[in-house]
């Protein structure tokens, strides 16, 4: 048995998944996010670098020309700085606006909106040091660092490439004016950036098709884990199959019910037992039990005879006797043949003077 629960080649159930999801245990690959917030980064640098890094040159320009006017007492002083912080937050709001937007959206496009309370909620065996040592001595975390190491490796090694290919542009950055200087170390900043984006976008998506291959493998489930799945969705095999006599049992009662109205008498005990009969001279050999009650339920044949103006008589041992011996829809045995054809004799010749009789 324990072999087979740790033997887990069937695919997770749906069932599971969305489980986990509840618990906000997803496939995520951070490295996608990191790649996305990068490349943003590194696209509006390359797009609006310069015109803001103008806008700044501006600001600081007639901040340095006022310098001499500002009035230095300590209320109009911490007026200019909060001026200033005010002033460097807007320029730099669109920036951080779209690193946020790129964030949430990686996030979004690989999990959707996620709502988990679980993690949120205090896990004090985290702070136990004994799992900390084995988290940190575990194969996870020695593959989790050579990961890091190779990704370090290959961005020194972009970065490499790039200063050298700037290398023979070097000389001419002594002559050229301030804004000239400015404008080409940002352009190739922004190009270098872009080098490295596009390859932390190649990592991203080995990490994220991994991160994948790696939660698919650890929600797997053995098959008796389905099976008790099954159990536990649906309920007990016995408890289902006794549901299911329940309903047939109701439908039947309901059934029954219906077809008093149709019987031709209704034997009473006279309040605990009831049971329908039925005769039809030329097509059935005896008469046929159409319904029965017990209790509340043969109250309710009583009003449903009352109210079709089905004869009731009362007879208690002929009907706990039928009532224990017969099934819906089963003949009287020949054992009372004689009993019940006095009433149904009786029945008929009072139904044919009168319409109706009841005792």
């Amino acid at each position: 048995m324990a072999e087979q629960d740790l033997d887990r080649n069937e695919e997770a159930s749906p069932y599971k998944l969305q489980k986990a999801r509840e618990r906000g245990q997803v496939a995520k690959s951070a490295d996608v996010v990191s790649a996305t917030v990068f490349a943003v980064a590194a696209a509006y640098l390359y797009w609006k670098g310069w015109d803001g890094l103008q806008s700044q040159f501006r600001y600081d320009h007639a901040l340095l020309a006022a310098a001499g006017r500002i009035d230095n007492s300590g209320t109009k002083l911490w007026e200019l700085v909060g001026r200033m912080l005010r002033d460097t937050a807007g320029a730099l709001a669109p920036f951080f606006a779209a690193l946020m937007a790129a964030g949430i959206v990686a996030n979004l496009v690989q999990t959707g909106p996620v709502l988990a309370i679980e993690p949120l909620k205090a896990d004090f065996s985290r702070l136990n040091p004994a799992n900390g040592l084995r988290k940190l001595f575990s194969m996870r975390t020695l593959f989790d660092a050579g990961r890091a190491v190779l990704k370090l490796f290959l961005l020194l090694l972009v970065g490499y490439y790039a200063i050298k290919g700037l290398m023979p542009q070097f000389p001419q950055l002594a002559a050229m004016p301030p804004a000239t200087l400015a404008r080409a170390l940002l352009d190739d900043a922004a190009g270098m950036a872009l080098r490295i984006a596009l390859l932390l976008a190649i990592v991203a998506l080995l990490d994220h098709s991994f991160t994948r291959r790696e939660f698919q493998r650890k929600m797997r489930m053995s098959t008796r884990e389905l099976k008790d799945e099954h159990k536990h969705r649906e309920g007990d095999p016995r408890i289902r199959a006794r549901l299911r006599e329940l309903r047939r049992e109701a439908l039947r009662r309901s059934t029954a019910l219906r077809k008093t109205a149709t019987a031709d008498v209704l034997l009473t005990n006279p309040t605990h037992v009831a049971v329908a009969l039925r005769y039809v001279d030329g097509e059935m050999s005896a008469p046929q039990m159409v319904a029965k009650g017990a209790g509340p339920m043969a109250a309710v044949m009583r009003r449903i005879a009352a109210r079709h103006r089905v004869p009731v008589i009362q007879s208690p041992p002929l009907a706990r006797a039928l009532f224990h011996q017969l099934q819906v829809e089963q003949q009287v045995p020949p054992s009372h043949f004689a009993e019940v054809a006095r009433i149904l004799v009786w029945v008929f010749a009072m139904r044919q003077r009168h319409g109706v009789a009841q005792v």
